[in-house]
């Protein structure tokens, strides 16, 4: 029984990789092509190849869920084809281990994924960008802030220029009342981080005086305590598509105790936490799919449908996803919904073809 448990999982295993290969290569292909119309100035046919190659393993992280169902297809369509499943269902083996050894073979796929979303993709997307800035001849930086506006209590926070290395350039607060009424504005000409608060240098502080005059005062430098530290300002530079998982949680709470919209960092979260749960769905649609309306159809046809399913899947997902940042509903659940329905989908027919 060990031998045959490890052929079914080696063998769905390899047609996952099998296909997650194929799909990389013709991903590679049009990304290429889809670069050479930005190719102008030092950005050339060269420069687009090394960039479709940093990309890369982003669309291998979105496309995973869609390569599991169709490696998972081939490979039970293989064994199914060659009449083994029949046998082992002849043999006493139930539907419900050998599912089991379907997923089993998935759990490298799963891991291969949440390393990749976890430790990859956000630096090869920020390598990515910055080789395509450089060549085009564009001003960028990773982690560099220009124009950042943040709100910290009852003050506004205008950072003109945050440097990467984590040097604040022309810094203005706005203090305002209860009733919104302003009450300090603070202008420094720079700021540094001194582990437990910034300070400020060449400070100008002006008082707005109940009589609606004004008290101007200066300072050589000022002591400011401030939740916004260099590392959530690091966080802020980058998309959230390019954040690990600790990172988008950290910032969604500090967005959450500022009373701002933390909407976006919970999505990606949420979809990169659950998107193990994403690729076993799309292992129980491939298995009762083969023990069912699919036992004794073409390999072309079954591709066909994993395809179909797959894209269906991912942008339900993604509808789903933007209508909870637009209506203002919980990021969860427009990520688990979908995942919850198709697990159900595929529970359900297995247990009509048991």
């Amino acid at each position: 029984m060990k031998r045959l448990s490890r052929h079914v999982s080696v063998t769905v295993l390899l047609a996952m990789l099998m296909v997650q290969a194929m799909l990389l290569g013709l991903d590679l292909v049009f990304s290429f092509i889809g670069e050479l119309d930005n190719v102008r100035g030092g950005f050339g046919a060269w420069q687009a190849f090394q960039y479709t190659l940093y990309i890369l393993p982003s669309h291998s992280y979105e496309i995973l869920p869609m390569s599991a169902l169709i490696g998972a297809l081939v490979g039970l369509g293989t064994l199914a084809s060659n009449s083994e499943l029949t046998i082992m269902r002849a043999a006493g083996v139930s539907l419900a281990r050998i599912v089991w050894w379907v997923v089993r073979g998935a759990l490298v796929v799963i891991l291969l994924g949440m390393a990749l979303g976890e430790y990859v993709v956000p630096i090869t997307e920020q390598r990515g960008d910055a080789l395509k800035a450089r060549a085009l001849g564009q001003d960028y930086q990773p982690g560099r802030i220009t124009g950042y506006w943040q709100r910290e209590g009852n003050e506004l926070i205008n950072i003109r220029v945050v440097t990467p290395e984590g040097e604040l350039l022309g810094v203005s607060r706005y203090a305002y009342n209860a009733d919104g009424q302003l009450q300090q504005a603070v202008f420094a000409a720079r700021g540094d981080y001194h582990g437990s608060h910034w300070q400020l240098h060449d400070v100008k502080t002006t008082e707005y005086l109940p009589d609606a005059s004004a008290q101007v005062s200066t300072l050589a430098n000022l002591n400011w305590q401030i939740d916004l530290t260099p590392e959530f300002l690091r966080v802020a530079a980058a998309p959230p598509q390019q954040l690990g998982l600790a990172d988008l949680h950290s910032f969604a709470q500090y967005l959450k105790r500022q009373a701002l919209d933390s909407g976006t960092y919970d999505l990606q979260f949420w979809k990169k936490i659950l998107s193990p749960l994403a690729v076993l769905s799309m292992m129980l649609i491939a298995c009762s799919f083969i023990f069912g309306p699919l036992r004794s159809v073409t390999l072309g046809f079954r591709i066909i449908t994993g395809v179909l399913i797959g894209l269906s899947f991912r942008y339900v997902q993604e509808a789903a996803g933007f209508a909870s940042l637009i209506y203002h509903t919980p990021p969860l659940l427009s990520v688990i919904i979908p995942i919850v329905l198709t697990m159900a989908l595929g529970g359900f027919a297995l247990y009509r073809a048991r």
